[in-house]
């Protein structure tokens, strides 16, 4: 079913043309379609033994124009979570991109993902693409291969890792580059030791763009899903675990929609679009679904003992980098949710933590304690409230285990049997065993932090 337009507040009007605009009203924001509204692919291409195609174009422009549009137009909270927002760009295949199968399942999918209605007017693109070079030649095309949507996190890294030991093919990580352009293939693989396909991102957004950007999952996963169906691949691996997957969903913050950017019911939506559009099935596997961080990691460390190695190479933190700072140099804050997971699951795994933290110690009784020498950040408030819900969120995920009739746990077992083709009964053990887990692990979390701590009251609060 499309999107009724008029159903939520605020809206916003996003316009790519071919032509350089004039201006641009409120609400409304009117670009010219060129490099810096779209995504560079060259290297997935390389990749793939695939020459660029006109439908290839278009998608590079899509996943521009939806960042654009989810940075440039801010949420209300005060009035609702979700935007109306309405996007209008020039493709070549206009026929394929004005099917009901694309244009429903793509909405449907980005409303899922973000909590967002999505409208989109696709019209007919009239400058052609310019030429490209000779492609290079990086491995036999009949090489079988996993593409891997991947951010450089321990996830990222670990299932990777994982999968290389279980199977031999070969591993095809497609990293999201928004910092710089995409280079030459001597580039490739110098971020870390994971040899990457990099996508360049250059979009310009606003000054003050909108910080949930709900749909990152969705260029990231996109742009590995592209790369399986270019190379006659079938299976993306989605590497984030069971706490990151499910939790955002199960216990979600405030008024915001659930949090599902690595959820089977985003991934199944994105399957359905990408065949839509390619006639290519993709499947996507979730390896790590059912099973905690502290399990992940445990299994990396029998593969890769020098764990202060894809420590120092791998972060976690998903805090503002300008806050997130310390001599200069960009550290974990060490209190938002990806950080407390990071260190909880550290410490189930029974590895000792090397990762450079703002906030350094958990084990005192308050927070400004927390920080090294007595360094207490001017932005102590937002400190505070990051870790605040941080720690109540693991906390309200370990407490699902005594509410086994939860109708939020249920709606999650029911999507997730019908996502997944699996029987219910069979979700239900997986699902169950993985918040017993959880709160093994986050119950003896506390205990390490100490009774006295700030974050054993809060949890406890």
């Amino acid at each position: 079913m499309k999107p009724n337009l008029e159903d939520s507040s605020p809206s916003g009007l996003l316009v790519l043309s071919e032509r350089e605009p004039s201006s641009s009203q409120p609400r409304h924001l009117v670009r010219a379609l060129s490099a810096r509204t779209s995504f560079e692919t060259k290297h997935l291409h390389e990749y793939c033994f695939r020459e660029p195609t006109p439908l290839s174009h278009d998608i590079a422009s899509l996943l521009g124009a939806v960042r654009l549009a989810d940075r440039a137009f801010t949420r209300h909270h005060s009035r609702a979570w979700g935007r109306s927002l309405k996007l209008e760009l020039p493709v070549y295949e206009m026929k394929l991109w004005r099917s009901n199968a694309v244009t429903e399942t793509l909405a449907e999918c980005l409303q899922y993902l973000t909590g967002d209605q999505w409208s989109f007017n696709f019209v007919k693109r009239r400058r052609k693409p310019a030429p490209v070079g000779q492609a290079h030649v990086v491995s036999s095309p009949d090489t079988p291969r996993v593409f891997v949507p991947f951010s450089h996190g321990l996830d990222s890294h670990a299932q990777s890792v994982l999968l290389n030991a279980r199977e031999t093919l070969e591993v095809v990580p497609v990293n999201i580059n928004s910092s710089r352009r995409s280079g030459s293939w001597r580039d490739l693989g110098r971020r870390g030791r994971q040899h990457t396909v990099s996508v360049s991102s250059q979009v310009d957004e606003p000054h003050r763009t909108e910080p949930s950007f709900r749909t990152r999952p969705f260029i990231y996963d996109m742009m590995a899903a592209y790369g399986a169906a270019m190379s006659g691949a079938s299976r993306v691996l989605v590497p984030e675990n069971g706490q990151g997957s499910l939790g955002g969903s199960l216990v979600p913050l405030g008024n915001e929609a659930p949090h599902r950017s690595c959820h089977p019911g985003f991934t199944s939506r994105l399957a359905h679009f990408v065949h839509a559009l390619t006639g290519h099935s993709v499947v996507f596997e979730h390896p790590a679904l059912f099973s905690t961080k502290g399990d992940v990691l445990r299994e990396l460390a029998k593969l890769q003992p020098k764990s202060d190695e894809w420590l120092a190479a791998h972060p976690s933190c998903s805090y503002d980098s300008r806050h997130a700072h310390k001599g200069g140099h960009k550290v974990h804050c060490g209190l938002c949710g990806n950080c407390m997971l990071r260190r909880l699951s550290l410490h189930a795994a029974g590895i000792v933590d090397s990762t450079p933290y703002r906030a350094v110690s958990l084990r005192v009784s308050a927070l400004v304690d927390s920080f090294e020498d007595g360094h207490v950040p001017t932005e102590i408030a937002a400190y505070r409230d990051v870790a605040l819900n941080s720690t109540r969120s693991m906390q309200r995920l370990a407490d699902l285990v005594h509410l086994p009739n939860d109708a939020r746990v249920w709606a999650e077992i029911d999507g997730l049997a019908t996502y997944l083709a699996r029987p219910i009964q069979l979700i239900q053990e997986n699902m169950f065993s993985l918040l017993h887990q959880h709160r093994r692990e986050w119950n003896a979390f506390l205990q390490h932090c100490g009774e006295s701590s700030w974050v054993f009251r809060l949890a406890r609060g």
